[in-house]
């Protein structure tokens, strides 16, 4: 079974207040580090960066000529089913850029059990008390933790999962592609995640983020980048 790679960077970055995807991490822009580690992981046969529609040409220079880069949609779905359409791998793993660490293992991982299994979706079970609260933020309930992950990225499915899930999604839009899959009531495997691969939203975590950088806390793949 052949497999694609999906970047996406085709989002606003409206809570960040820059784009943190060619924002710099450790010298080089956020989105190089995903792509180093996808390239290290060598179980793509393809990569594509999906960007918005008028930056296509800018982040093909910070790419280089070894990833397509294509013109995403106007929402996370949308510039999911775009890469899907630019591809015909049999698995598509899709992956935010804005998970800068995300380690090469993890990539390989979902990609080894979506062929098993049909999809893979990297998470971390929820460690912390979760409660439900009122509009005035008052406790209401306590949700027992059991059973309830946290999503991450990268996500992967075989290709025929993916076209079902849109099929019978019509025009919704979905937080991911794993919630996508689901409402279309189809299987989605939880795949161990990473502490590491946190997500880049705010300023604050762009901060942090060059702070591991800073203290050698993580490190991008070894690979000759442009």
């Amino acid at each position: 079974m052949t497999a694609a790679l999906a970047i996406l960077a085709a989002g606003g970055s409206t809570r960040a207040g820059v784009d943190k995807v060619v924002a710099e991490l450790g010298g080089r822009p956020v989105l190089l580090w995903s792509l180093a580690a996808a390239e290290a992981a060598s179980c793509f046969d393809e990569i594509l960066v999906v960007a918005p529609s008028d930056k296509t040409a800018a982040v093909a220079k910070i790419t280089g000529t070894r990833v397509r880069v294509i013109a995403g949609g106007a929402t996370r779905t949308a510039s999911s089913w775009a890469a899907l359409d630019a591809t015909s791998a049999d698995v598509l793993a899709i992956h935010d850029a804005a998970r800068p660490f995300v380690p090469p293992s993890l990539f390989a991982r979902c990609v080894e059990i979506a062929r098993e299994k049909g999809s893979a979706v990297a998470g971390l079970p929820l460690a912390d008390t979760v409660r439900r609260a009122n509009e005035a933020g008052a406790a209401v309930e306590e949700v027992t933790r059991e059973g309830l992950w946290s999503a991450q990225t990268p996500q992967a499915f075989r290709r025929e999962l993916l076209l079902r899930a849109r099929e019978r999604s019509g025009d919704r839009s979905f937080s991911d592609d794993a919630a996508a899959v689901a409402a279309a009531g189809l299987p989605v495997q939880m795949v161990m995640g990473e502490r590491r691969n946190l997500k880049i939203t705010t300023l604050e975590d762009l901060g942090y983020a060059r702070e591991l950088v800073d203290k050698g806390l993580v490190a991008i793949a070894a690979l000759q980048l442009r």
